[in-house]
């Protein structure tokens, strides 16, 4: 079974940055985490224009059905007052529900320091970036474009390349509190 990857793009309103942030690190992972089949979790933050994203987190998954097993759909359907709260008022939230098809098996480089995402509504089978230290591929299940690229880089100071056909192209360093 190939592995699955919940990743979400996230940006609270400037005036409630801090709370957000404390609500993700204290409340959010901890309890994605501790659902079976959960394998890791990583965030990322890009220095872009307001209303653009500047949140990612990468969820890594046993496989996809993660997803649909009745711990996780319990604590996604009863979220708690401060995921509501917190949600609710982001300015930006697009979640992806996605299968890694490339290699899929691998794991997130470990020295990964930052991550290029590329998102496109047709397949990136041709992406390739020399530098970087793994490329892993996703199709997305749920969530737009369907074809998602991450490739994972040792340094944080990387430049987006253009991509032909990507809607989406952007780098994330590593987020630290």
């Amino acid at each position: 079974m190939r592995r699955g990857l919940l990743l979400t793009m996230t940006e609270p309103p400037p005036a409630m940055e801090e709370e957000f942030n404390a609500w993700y690190d204290g409340e959010h992972l901890p309890e994605r985490l501790a659902i079976p089949g959960f394998r890791s979790a990583r965030r990322w933050t890009a220095g872009v224009a307001p209303g653009e994203g500047k949140y990612l987190a990468t969820y890594e998954l046993d496989s996809e059905a993660v997803l649909s097993s009745a711990e996780y759909l319990a604590r996604f359907e009863g979220a708690t007052p401060w995921t509501r709260r917190c949600l609710g008022k982001a300015v930006v939230f697009r979640r992806w529900a996605c299968e890694q098809t490339h290699p899929g098996d691998a794991d997130p480089h470990p020295m990964a320091r930052a991550v290029l995402l590329v998102a496109a509504d047709t397949a990136l089978d041709g992406f390739a970036l020399p530098a970087a230290l793994q490329i892993r591929r996703f199709t997305a299940s749920a969530g737009t474009p369907r074809h998602v690229v991450l490739a994972e880089l040792a340094w944080e100071g990387a430049s987006a390349p253009a991509v032909p056909g990507a809607s989406l192209v952007r780098v994330y360093r590593a987020y630290a509190p």
